[in-house]
């Protein structure tokens, strides 16, 4: 079968930024269900007419499909490949996966929680291939945490700490970070987030950099 860079090929003819903006726009609307999604709502954020969003991908399932594979495949390539194995501290692995997702991220805003959505979307089935496809990613992401957990140097850390709960208690922290910081750009409004996209990201980088810091006087020796 056709990957997606051939299936959709007059999709990815498009321009970078025009593809981004159609990919974000569908995956936030997305995030209220499949059945809840309104192609329409898709066109207006994205700014294109809704006969060029068919033109596409046919129907809102292909595109849903097109989502998924999107995210998955993006995530693999640039997030889980990008993990450099063998790392010994696991402080600073996870520094520098969250700074590889925050990557994603600015391009792909709410493609972490789409995929994650996917899971929880019982009222529309994906099809076999697609549900093969996210289990042998789940796997394979489960995977590499588990080895990031298990080839880490426990001598870093202090007798009391069990590691792979320091490591729970960190993907916590993290998420809730992730959570907070996403409820306060809602506040702001998007326009205002986006005055200087580039200081407030810096400044978030910042202040995780303080919690991978604070992280570190708990954990380890």
């Amino acid at each position: 079968m056709p990957d997606i860079y051939t299936r959709y090929a007059k999709f990815f003819a498009l321009e970078g930024e025009k593809r981004e903006r159609i990919i974000n726009a569908a995956m936030g609307e997305f995030l209220h269900g499949f059945a809840q999604a309104k192609t329409e709502d898709i066109t207006r954020a994205a700014g294109i007419s809704k006969g060029l969003l068919f033109h596409y991908f046919g129907t809102k399932e292909n595109l849903y499909a097109f989502l998924i594979d999107t995210a998955i495949d993006t995530i693999q390539r640039e997030f889980i490949d990008r993990i450099e194995p063998g790392q010994r501290d696991l402080i600073e692995t996870v520094w520098r996966m969250s700074l590889l997702k925050q990557e994603v991220s600015r391009r792909y805003p709410a493609m972490f929680d789409f995929l994650t959505s996917t899971y929880l979307d019982t009222k529309h089935s994906m099809n076999p291939e697609q549900v093969a496809h996210l289990a042998k990613f789940t796997r394979m992401r489960d995977k590499v945490l588990a080895d990031t957990v298990e080839n880490c140097d426990k001598s870093l850390f202090r007798a009391s700490v069990d590691p792979q709960k320091a490591m729970e208690i960190i993907n916590w922290t993290l998420t809730g970070y992730a959570e907070a910081k996403t409820a306060e750009a809602k506040r702001m409004g998007l326009a205002a987030v986006g005055v200087d996209a580039r200081e407030n990201y810096d400044r978030y980088l910042n202040e995780f950099k303080e919690y991978m810091d604070i992280f570190r006087q708990c954990f380890y020796n």
